[in-house]
């Protein structure tokens, strides 16, 4: 009797993501389906393969030894698939994550070509801050984000794909100097943020401390649409995505600030738990919307 790859498959999860719960959660199965595949696999086999508790599962040395040889498997695989079905090889549910400024400006880009190309898939979208979607990537709750500065841990690929720009906005209603705005010349105003620990708001609190400075009215909202009518009307100033209020700029209703220092830019990735090859196609896909978007500049 050999090991099926619905066995094979299981344990690759379970390894990955450290739990049977969080391994059914991914495969979209019930945990005892997971245990019994386990169990058929472990007797098959003669050997314990994971030592179980209620919140972890961790590999036993016959595990460990397993890991490889499992991999290869499912990625052989796959590579079968992919030669029978040609081009369509994006098929079942994709839990795929975002950051707002990537869901207005390049998944409407993205979306069209994936139901075009891929029939067979079904995306199911989250948008959130880069902190909560890189929470859901580790526990398994996402196959796929587009976020800024992940902090994932080792069993997720991240790959940095370019840089995304952030200035302080302000409305020209303000009457703030035309020379380099300093953190002094912003600390009475109402700022406007992201809530912590995002990208938007960390840059925001690292631009004041440079001058070892707290600003005195601080607002957090979490939608970057909303934050971007705020500045048009005057209500505050905020560190946004220059893209995002590209045509706000241009029309001057929008001041973009030259400061000192700059805003650091954040780093956009594409972040995937799985092996490289079964999301190459769809990372292709998603560094084309972000470049065409004018989002994401160069590394």
């Amino acid at each position: 009797m050999r090991a099926s790859l619905a066995q094979l498959e299981a344990f690759h999860w379970i390894a990955r993501l450290g739990s049977f719960h969080a391994a059914a959660r991914h495969l979209h199965i019930t945990q005892p389906t997971v245990s019994a595949r386990i169990a058929e696999l472990e007797k098959l086999l003669g050997a314990r393969l994971f030592q179980r508790d209620r919140q972890r599962a961790e590999l036993t040395a016959r595990g460990r030894g397993m890991v490889d040889a499992a991999d290869r498997m499912l990625r052989l695989s796959d590579d079968i698939a992919q030669q029978g079905t040609g081009n369509r090889t994006l098929r079942g549910l994709l839990r795929l994550g975002a950051v707002e400024s990537v869901a207005l400006l390049a998944l409407p880009r993205l979306m069209p070509r994936l139901v075009a190309d891929y029939p067979d898939l079904k995306v199911a979208l989250t948008l959130d801050v880069s902190s909560e979607l890189s929470r859901k990537l580790n526990a398994g709750e996402l196959d796929l984000a587009i976020l800024t500065d992940p902090q994932v841990t080792g069993a997720i690929t991240v790959e940095q794909v370019g840089r995304i720009e952030l200035a302080w906005m302000a409305s020209s209603r303000f009457k703030l100097p035309r020379r380099e705005i300093r953190p002094a010349d912003l600390i009475t105003l109402p700022i406007y943020t992201m809530p912590s620990p995002s990208t938007i708001y960390l840059q925001m609190a690292r631009w004041f401390a440079t001058a070892d400075l707290e600003p005195e009215h601080v607002n957090s909202c979490n939608s970057l649409a909303l934050l971007a009518r705020l500045v048009v009307e005057g209500q505050g100033v905020a560190v946004l995505p220059t893209e995002l209020v590209r045509a706000e700029i241009v029309s001057g209703a929008i001041r973009a600030l030259a400061t000192r220092p700059i805003v650091s830019a954040g780093i956009m990735a594409v972040a995937y738990s799985g092996p490289v090859h079964r999301y190459r196609v769809l990372v292709r896909m998603v560094i084309k919307a972000l470049n065409e978007s004018g989002l994401m500049g160069s590394l």
